[in-house]
């Protein structure tokens, strides 16, 4: 917690407001980690576990809305960290999405990744010296690119990939990683996916593979 003097010159009220929202970035993170774990059938158990997921990160949205002065002010809230939330939200629905086919769940993701973008919630990790923040902001990128192919939004996707390729460039002359190759590659398979969407198009076909695309490019969930 980031305060501007001793401790015990924060308000009660203030301080709980910050032990609540960590309270709920913890349970959040434990939820979401846990769904790793799930198995890939049995509807009962994943849709309620999922359920439970939904409602932690619902509430800590809401919470971190309806007190974002107080957050920044004592516990130094950053926007890459609302836009982690959002993103962890995302992909929420993403996988919700490919459990149940329901399109409407791809089209709340689109939304969440969306925003993130509009509002540049990721726009100073580039400003911290730690590759791991911008690993993430790629990572988001990635997961953007296949909800907007799979919503076919195919000139939104050409806007991302130009722009994910400046931050892989960015990022690996920065910190002259041993990733490089890895993210290359993401952007060779996004190029050949690309050009197959178009064939298949063009032959009344339908692409199945993006799901299985995404999952070859980021290792979590």
């Amino acid at each position: 917690m980031s305060t501007g003097g001793a401790d015990d010159d924060i308000p009660q009220a203030e301080r709980k407001t910050v032990t609540d929202f960590c309270y709920l970035l913890d349970k959040s993170k434990q939820l979401f980690n846990g769904l790793r774990d799930l198995p890939q059938y049995g509807q009962k158990q994943w849709q309620s576990y999922f359920g439970r997921t939904f409602d932690v990160y619902t509430k800590l949205w809401k919470f971190q809305q309806q007190h974002r002065q107080v957050l920044d002010n004592r516990y130094g809230l950053k926007r890459w960290q609302i836009g982690e939330i959002a993103s962890k939200i995302g992909q929420l629905y993403y996988h919700y999405y490919l459990r149940t086919s329901e399109t409407s769940y791809l089209n709340e993701a689109f939304s969440f990744y969306s925003a993130i973008r509009q509002r540049s919630y990721y726009s100073q990790v580039n400003k911290e010296d730690r590759p791991e923040l911008v690993v993430k902001k790629l990572r988001y990128y990635a997961r953007f690119i296949v909800v907007c192919l799979l919503l076919n939004k195919m000139d939104l996707v050409k806007e991302l990939v130009k722009e994910l390729s400046d931050e892989i460039e960015d990022y690996t002359h920065r910190f002259n990683t041993e990733d490089q190759l890895e993210w290359n590659l993401v952007l060779q398979e996004v190029a050949a996916f690309i050009e197959k969407k178009a064939v298949d198009v063009r032959g009344g076909d339908t692409v199945n593979g993006t799901a299985m695309m995404e999952s070859n490019w980021t290792a979590e969930l």
